[in-house]
C-alpha cells in the first residue's frame, strides 16, 4: 500500500483550524476506514486454488453435459432408424397385400374371360381403372410417407442443432463470466 504521512496530514488539519485532538481523531477515523476497506476488499478476493477448483468443476459439468447430449443424439438416431425400419416393413406389407390383391383380381378376370367375353371386356376396363387408382393411391401413400420421413429427419436435425447451439451457449456463458 502507498505510504500515508499521518503527521503531515495532522499539521495540515491544524493549519486549517482543527485542534490537535480533532486532527488526531480525524487521522484515527481515516486509519479505521482504510483498515476496514482493506479487510472488505481482501474478503472479496478469491484464491487461485478456489478459482482453479471452480474451473475444474465447470469443466467436469461441461464434460457431463456433452456426454448427455451425445447419448441423447444416439438415442434419437436409433429411434429414427427404428421408425424407418417400421415404415419399410409397413410398405412391404402394403406391397405384398397389393400383389395378393392383384393376383386375386387377375384370377377373377380369367374366370370371367372363360364365362363371357363381352362381359370380360367391360370388366377388364373396370379392373384396369381400379388398378390404376390403386397404383396412384400407393404412389401417393409412398410419397406422403417419404415427405413425412423427410419432415422427421428435418425435425431431428433442428433438435440436434438447437441442442448443440444451446450447449455452446451455456459453455460460452459460463466461461465469459470469468
Amino acid at each position: 500500500m502507498p505510504y500515508f504521512d499521518a503527521e503531515r496530514f495532522a499539521r495540515l488539519l491544524e493549519k486549517e483550524g482543527f485542534s490537535a485532538a480533532q486532527a488526531k481523531t480525524v487521522i484515527h477515523a481515516l486509519d479505521d476506514v482504510v483498515d476496514e476497506s482493506t479487510i472488505n476488499v481482501t474478503n472479496d478476493l478469491v484464491s487461485k486454488a478456489d478459482q482453479e477448483q471452480t474451473i475444474t468443476h465447470y469443466k467436469e459439468d461441461f464434460t457431463k453435459l456433452k456426454k448427455d447430449i451425445q447419448i441423447m443424439e444416439r438415442r434419437d438416431v436409433e429411434e429414427v432408424k427404428s421408425a424407418n425400419e417400421r415404415l419399410k416393413l409397413e410398405i412391404e406389407k402394403l406391397k405384398k397385400s397389393l400383389r395378393e390383391e392383384l393376383v386375386r383380381s387377375q384370377a377373377g378376370v380369367r374366370l370371367d374371360l372363360n364365362l363371357d367375353k363381352g362381359r370380360i371386356r367391360d370388366e377388364t376396363i373396370d379392373q384396369h381403372n381400379r388398378l390404376k387408382q390403386t397404383d396412384d393411391k400407393i404412389e401417393n401413400e409412398i410419397q406422403a410417407l417419404q415427405r413425412q420421413m423427410e419432415g422427421i429427419k428435418f425435425q431431428i436435425l433442428q433438435y440436434m442443432i438447437g441442442t448443440i447451439t444451446g450447449a455452446g451457449t451455456l459453455v460460452l456463458g459460463k466461461f465469459t463470466r470469468f
